[in-house]
């Protein structure tokens, strides 16, 4: 049976966040609180960057597609433009794992129920992309892109760590 466009979006995504899951993984003995210092020059921790990833799945594939959010409130403290701190309360490195999963599932499912037909209109946040596209399929794509910028982030992370990938 043929596969619908946002189901094969769905796939990729998925496959996606499994590799930044894989690269989370490899940091379990680092300090998810403690912000990584290279040369006097301050990076945002890593659990500011998962909770940043939980919150850009949601916002990117759930609201820019015109869905209900599914993330919890805290995570709009992780939005683009964040200042890197952490959200007063923020609880456990393993909780966030287990609500970024949640939300991962959750964005995966609704994100396949969409049609080629929905994908083609404007995203409802009214964002723009360089080439001028306001489609909820850019929103998408762009929710790929951005993940896997981080997922360069998470690899550097743990080269800096001294932490062996491959």
């Amino acid at each position: 049976m043929a596969r619908t466009e946002a189901q094969i979006l769905a796939e990729t995504m998925d496959k996606t966040r499994q590799l930044a899951r894989y690269y989370i993984s490899r940091l379990r003995d680092v300090d998810p609180f403690s912000p990584l210092d290279l040369g006097g020059v301050k990076f945002n921790s890593l659990y500011w960057l998962t909770a940043h990833m939980l919150w850009a799945e949601d916002n990117l594939i759930v609201v820019g597609t015109g869905g209900k959010t599914v993330a919890p409130a805290w995570a709009a403290h992780y939005c683009i433009g964040g200042d890197g701190t952490l959200h007063e309360g923020h609880g456990d490195y393993k909780s966030l794992l287990d609500e970024m999963k949640k939300v991962h599932e959750s964005a995966i499912s609704y994100l396949s129920s969409l049609t080629d037909e929905m994908l083609a209109e404007d995203n409802p946040l009214g964002v723009q992309f360089g080439d001028g596209d306001r489609s909820m399929r850019m929103m998408v794509m762009h929710a790929i892109r951005h993940e896997g910028t981080h997922i360069g982030n998470l690899a550097w992370m743990n080269k800096m760590y001294g932490v062996k990938t491959i």
